[in-house]
């Protein structure tokens, strides 16, 4: 190829800009998210400060509202080394519908850093060259890559608050199994919350470090105190921008605030839809919506507002897709959580009803809507169904059906899980993982529920796979609450309870709700136990906090 000049001669801005952008109206511009961003070199101040919406935008977690500012942007201005960047970096992950246009972004990119070598003219800042290279990195050697990339960055330019927000966000590394930070972990905690201290008001320093938070293992001490107060700013800041009240439900049901997680993500939704309405954007594109209702329909759920929670869950049971959309992320969201999240509810219930409830939501739409031959979501939403099945077969005390129907679900999880390979190169991997924990954690679960209604040793057994369930039960993660509402320990401490070991079943109680403080039935649960142990002063303590999560 001849660089730069054959590359500009054959680009065409519309390489870069998906159809559905192209047919939608200018995006939005909300100054506050413009603000305190890098210099962006450009012709057009107009297409400079797109580049700055984006990147607010995208610091919030709107990937598709970035990407529109982006293009607006590169529409505006053709050679905005920034805005092919932020096109690059907003459209993150693999074979997604939009995936040619992030190539073609990348690909200009490239060209015009080549046209700037082949002209001897210098056409953007170092920093904006830096930046290039570090998406080069991320897109060829990976998070880490990229991560140490952008930290080079941002020792070169320590006022460049962008870059030190990418090298400590893109360089963390998780942690142990006791829920303490790693190495990577817990530097970037501690970066972004002295960077915090340093911009108390800056918007995506404040973004950065609540999603950054909210995901860790519980400390609720910790999210009450330093997480929420900034999660509710946000919201007094921009009370009209949905991330944001997205993240507010995110962290109050985490801190177990059920009703104000609720309120939080009913305005979610609210202000989604009225964002669709008002801007003509598609569900498939407003992922964000289907996370506020896949929440509402969990922390109902919870609460014990079965109605509620059934209502939410029957509503995006029925939504059909475009199969020309599937692999919009929107689509990819509501075929494996949407759509089964009413079933899923129904696992923490205990009657035949609810179960046979639960299998007539996974049939509200025909088996074509599954679209089989290029999803694995409805192997996933089968495995549910069995799931169930064997529930029915344990509430009607039938241990025969239940074992035969135990071993078709183990056989279904067994093949789902073969499946990684190809599941890796779809642009759903990270639903295809999240389902398999899912199931990972059902298997023992079941193991436990029919090992409980047997004698002898094997009834005992069921305390150990009790147990096993509840250490593969994570925290909530991708701004999406758990996948199954209930903790784990909750069976476990009600078998206590069957067993009349009253201590292990309240010390089982009380871990539970620290992973779900908002689950009603783990409170009345540990209510009973307090009482039977004539714990009466804590008893009726814990009846206040009942009450707070019925409200």
């Amino acid at each position: 190829m001849l660089c730069g000049e054959l590359a500009a001669d054959d680009f065409k801005v519309e390489d870069v800009i998906h159809p559905v952008v192209i047919k939608l109206g200018k995006p939005k511009v909300i100054v506050a998210l413009g603000e305190g961003h890098m210099a962006i070199s450009s012709s057009s101040e107009i297409a400079a400060s797109h580049v700055a919406q984006g990147l607010g935008r995208m610091n919030a977690s709107w990937d598709f509202e970035a990407y529109r500012h982006f293009c607006e942007a590169a529409r505006v201005d053709p050679e905005c080394l920034m805005a092919y960047w932020g096109i690059a970096m907003s459209l993150a992950g693999s074979q997604h519908e939009f995936f040619s246009e992030r190539r073609a972004a990348v690909d200009r990119m490239l060209d015009l850093l080549e046209s700037e070598i082949s002209a001897k003219k210098t056409r953007w800042s170092d920093l904006e060259k830096r930046y290039a290279q570090a998406a080069g990195y991320l897109l060829t050697s990976g998070v880490r890559a990229a991560g140490m990339a952008f930290n080079s960055l941002s020792e070169k330019y320590p006022a460049d608050i962008q870059a030190r927000l990418f090298s400590l966000f893109l360089q963390r590394d998780g942690f142990d199994s006791g829920g303490k930070p790693l190495v990577g972990q817990k530097r970037a905690n501690e970066g972004i919350k002295k960077m915090l201290e340093q911009q108390p008001e800056h918007l995506s320093v404040m973004a950065f470090w609540v999603s950054s938070q909210a995901e860790a293992p519980l400390n609720v001490s910790m999210l009450r105190n330093e997480v929420l107060p900034v999660a509710r700013k946000l919201v007094k800041l921009l009370p009209k921008y949905p991330p944001y009240h997205l993240m507010l439900a995110h962290v109050e049901a985490r801190c177990g605030n059920a009703a104000l997680a609720i309120q939080a993500a009913n305005d979610a939704a609210k202000f989604y839809t009225a964002y669709m309405s008002e801007e003509k954007v598609s569900l498939y594109d407003c992922d964000g919506w289907i996370r506020a209702k896949v929440y509402l329909a969990t922390l109902h759920e919870m609460k014990g507002e079965k109605s509620m929670a059934e209502k939410v869950g029957k509503e995006l049971a029925e939504i059909e897709i475009e199969e020309a959309r599937l692999f919009s992320r929107g689509a990819g969201l509501l075929l494996w959580e949407g759509r089964n999240v009413g079933a899923r509810m129904m696992m923490g219930r205990r009657d035949i009803a609810s179960f046979k409830k639960g299998q007539k939501l996974l049939k509200a739409l025909p088996e074509e809507q599954w679209f089989k031959d290029k999803s694995f979501a409805l192997p996933y939403r089968n495995c549910i169904a069995i799931y169930l099945a064997v529930r029915m077969a344990i509430a009607d005390k039938d241990i025969k059906s239940s074992k035969a129907l135990f071993d078709q679900f183990l056989l279904r999880v067994d093949a789902l899980g073969k499946t990684q390979k190809l599941a890796a190169k779809t642009s759903s991997y990270a639903d295809w993982v999240r389902a398999m924990n899912t199931l990972l954690m059902m298997v023992p679960e079941l193991r436990g529920l029919i090992a409980q209604n047997q004698e002898g040793a094997i009834r005992l057994s069921a305390a150990t796979w009790f147990r096993s369930a509840s250490d593969r039960q994570g925290t909530p993660s991708n701004l999406l609450p758990p996948s199954v509402d209930y903790p784990m320990k909750w069976r476990l401490g009600l078998f206590y309870l069957q067993e009349g070991k009253l201590e292990k079943a309240e010390d089982a109680f009380r871990e539970g709700l620290a992973l779900r403080p908002n689950h009603l039935a783990t409170l009345e649960g540990f209510h009973g136990v307090l009482k039977k142990m004539e714990k009466i002063k804590a008893a009726k303590l814990l009846e206040g906090r009942i009450e707070a999560v019925k409200r």
